[in-house]
C-alpha cells in the first residue's frame, strides 16, 4: 500500500472514531471503514494506517481481547489574536497549582522513593492528554520508576497516577477518581491543596479513611510553593494490574522523548 493510500484510510479512521474518545475494537472500526469507503479493507492495510496515526500521537490503542483504539485529544491550536477567556474559579485554581506540584513531586516525592543507582524515574503533566471521558480517566501527572536490583536479574516497572484537587475539590468523589485510574496503572494518589485554616479540613476525616480503605495515597499540601508543607498522610497500595493494560496506557500517554528515555533503560536491562 502506498504511503498516500495509507494516509487517505488514516484520514478516514480518525473522523469515524469517537469524539469523546471511547475506544473502538479493531474488527469493528475495519468494518466501518470499509463500508464508508465502499471497498474491502484488508487487516494488513488497516494496521498500516493505524500504526500512522499512533506514530503521529493522534490515536492510542488498547491491546488484548481483539484489541481497540481510541482518538486522542489534540492539543489546541493557538488564535492568531488571543482572546481573554477566563476559566472557573476552580479550574484557574487547579491550574496555579501544577507547577509547585509538579516540582514537589519530581524532586521530594522521587527522593522518598530511594531508588536505588541505575533507577529511573519519568514524570510528565498528562493532565490534557487522552480522552476525558469514557473508560479511560485523566490524571494530572504520571509518574514511571524503573527500579533495578543488585543481585536479582531484571528491573522493576512501576507507575504511579496523580489526581489534584483544589481547597474545594477535596472529597470522597475525589478518592473514587483517583481509585478508577488505578485501573491503567500501579498505584493512586489524591494531592490535595489543603490549608491549615481551611474550614475544608472537616471533610479530612473521611477522606482519609476512603484513601486507606481503596489503597489510595493521600498527599495534603499546606504552602503549594513550600515543599516542607507537603505531608504524606497515607502510602498507597500496589494494584496487580495487567501488564497489557499499563502497557497501552504507557504508550498512550508517555510524549516522544519519556518514550524514547524508558524504551533505552528496559533495553539496558534485557
Amino acid at each position: 500500500m502506498s504511503d498516500r493510500t495509507a494516509a487517505g484510510i488514516a484520514e478516514q479512521m480518525l473522523d469515524l472514531l469517537p469524539a469523546d474518545g471511547a475506544p473502538v475494537l479493531n474488527r469493528v472500526l475495519r468494518a466501518m471503514l470499509s463500508r464508508r469507503l465502499a471497498q474491502s479493507i484488508s487487516t494488513e492495510d488497516f494496521f498500516v494506517a493505524r500504526d500512522l496515526l499512533l506514530k503521529r500521537g493522534r490515536v492510542g490503542r488498547e491491546r488484548g481481547q481483539g484489541g481497540k483504539v481510541f482518538l486522542l485529544k489534540a492539543p489546541p491550536a493557538e488564535p492568531d489574536v488571543p482572546l481573554p477567556s477566563p476559566a472557573p474559579a476552580s479550574s484557574a485554581l487547579e491550574a496555579a497549582l501544577m507547577k509547585p506540584v509538579q516540582r514537589y513531586l519530581a524532586t521530594s516525592f522521587v527522593r522518598n522513593l530511594d531508588l536505588p543507582k541505575g533507577g529511573l524515574a519519568l514524570l510528565q503533566d498528562i493532565s490534557s492528554i487522552g480522552p476525558s471521558t469514557g473508560q479511560w480517566a485523566r490524571p494530572d501527572f504520571m509518574l514511571v520508576s524503573l527500579m533495578r536490583f543488585t543481585y536479582m536479574p531484571g528491573s522493576q516497572l512501576d507507575v504511579h497516577a496523580f489526581e489534584l484537587k483544589t481547597e474545594s475539590g477535596g472529597s470522597v468523589l475525589a478518592v473514587h477518581e483517583a481509585l478508577a485510574q488505578t485501573r491503567f496503572t500501579h498505584f493512586g494518589h489524591l494531592i490535595w491543596h489543603l490549608p491549615e485554616e481551611s474550614k475544608a479540613r472537616t471533610r479530612l476525616p473521611d477522606v482519609q479513611k476512603q484513601c486507606d480503605e481503596h489503597g489510595i495515597g493521600l498527599i495534603l499540601v499546606v504552602r503549594p510553593d513550600d515543599p516542607e508543607s507537603y505531608e504524606v498522610l497515607l502510602d498507597p497500595k500496589r494494584k496487580a494490574t495487567l501488564p497489557k493494560t499499563v502497557d497501552g496506557f504507557l504508550e498512550s500517554r508517555l510524549n516522544l522523548h519519556n518514550r524514547a528515555a524508558l524504551k533505552k533503560a528496559l533495553k539496558e536491562d534485557a
